[in-house]
């Protein structure tokens, strides 16, 4: 049994989701849970991997050698039934890195490239910052759960000047794992009018029974080579740092454009510590990650009974998978600015607010899973009060308005 609950003091390890608070929220004296990277210690065998490693001494040019991709491999044939080959799979330093490249090699400058909003917010940074245009093909809500419109999907896929699709699967932030009807419904349309999917699943290790994840890649040979896969170890086992991620390319033609120009750029190479802590992951973490996953689930019961039964104005929607909440706030009646202000100034909290991710996300907040459930069960009481405080401050000035 491994231990989720130790809480691990990450001040001064120049760590973004700590150092970089005062920068999005204006203070750094708040408790974290916006950066999607995990409180959480990776296993003994992979910090055990870096220390042998570091005790060689030698830290030249790194190849990737043939036991990292089999390491690969098996992992994705045995967790998600993904049939892959060694040509299909390159290195990218992360997985935002990896989208950016395809729109660049795949897509030309005025296209149009379909996104499901509300989505991760770097996806609109790298569209619009490589002269795309934003598709909007928004879910939708009913009753909390998220799904996706075909009908709207099928209007923005026939636009002519539309090439991509950037697919988040499992979706962050609201939580979805796609179905197998879902993903083939998105993907015979995608077909239907040559509009290529790349599809990031970073978070493919981290769903909740019953649901599973299904690879876009996996669904049919048409399927495989009209998509690119984006992937990494990094949301799984907390190695966002080490800058190890990969992508899946079938379609050779694609994969030696893309490989030519990981080449010019001389990005081709891992460095020494992500190729060990890479393999020996995907070697050796496969009880680690069931544990985890059972860990996250339980804190995200816990919120959901906790802001249930104390702050029913707050709706936790349970997620099928990632380890990011979507919260509904809409109940308490604030716009952005005073919905950030409850969090920051009232609760003391650093959250992602939910309009980074599309207008289609306003009045929600994202709230991160992955720490020992006292830093949540801490967070939620400061939540709590703050809003309790809000209430008592709102009925005071209505009694003296009267």
């Amino acid at each position: 049994m491994y231990n989720f609950d130790e809480v691990v003091d990450r001040k001064n390890t120049s760590s973004v989701k700590y150092e970089e608070m005062d920068i999005n929220f204006g203070r750094k004296d708040l408790l974290p849970f916006w950066v999607a990277d995990m409180d959480i210690k990776v296993p003994d065998f992979m910090i055990d991997i870096l220390v042998k490693r570091a005790k060689h001494g030698v830290f030249g040019y790194t190849n990737r050698m043939p036991e990292f991709y089999d390491a690969i491999i098996s992992w994705l044939k045995d967790r998600h039934g993904l049939e892959v080959n060694r040509e299909n799979i390159e290195y990218g330093p992360g997985v935002v890195f990896l989208l950016n490249m395809m729109i660049r090699k795949f897509t030309k400058e005025g296209d149009k490239i379909i996104i499901q909003t509300p989505v991760y917010y770097p996806f609109y940074n790298i569209i619009r910052g490589n002269n795309r245009i934003i598709s909007e093909n928004p879910l939708i809500e009913k009753d909390g759960m998220y799904t996706m419109d075909f009908e709207n999907l099928k209007e923005k896929a026939s636009d002519p000047d539309c090439s991509m699709l950037i697919l988040c699967s499992p979706h962050n932030p609201v939580g979805r794992v796609w179905t197998r009807e879902e993903l083939e419904e998105l993907g015979r349309i995608c077909i239907d009018n040559n509009v290529l999917v790349v599809s990031d699943e970073i978070h493919f290790d981290l769903v909740f029974k019953p649901n599973k994840h299904i690879p876009f890649a996996s669904l049919s040979d048409d399927f495989k080579m009209h998509s690119i896969t984006c992937t990494a170890p990094s949301k799984t086992f907390n190695i966002a740092g080490l800058h190890s991620a990969f992508c899946i390319i079938y379609d050779q033609k694609k994969m030696d454009v893309y490989r030519k120009e990981l080449g010019l750029l001389d990005l081709n190479r891992s460095n020494s510590f992500s190729r060990e802590i890479t393999q020996v992951a995907y070697e050796k973490g496969h009880q680690w990650v069931d544990e985890l996953v059972d860990y996250l689930e339980n804190n995200m019961n816990f919120v959901y009974d906790f802001t249930s039964k104390y702050i029913p104005e707050v709706k936790a929607r349970k997620m099928q998978g990632t380890y990011l909440m979507w919260l509904d706030c809409r109940n308490l009646g604030l716009d952005t600015e005073e919905l950030d202000s409850l969090f920051v100034d009232g609760a003391g909290l650093a959250l992602d607010s939910g309009y980074w991710f599309g207008d289609n996300g306003k009045g929600f907040m994202r709230i991160n899973l992955a720490c020992p459930k006292s830093m949540i069960k801490g967070a939620l009481e400061r939540l709590k009060n703050a809003i309790l405080s809000k209430g008592k401050d709102q009925s005071t000035q209505s009694k003296e308005c009267c």
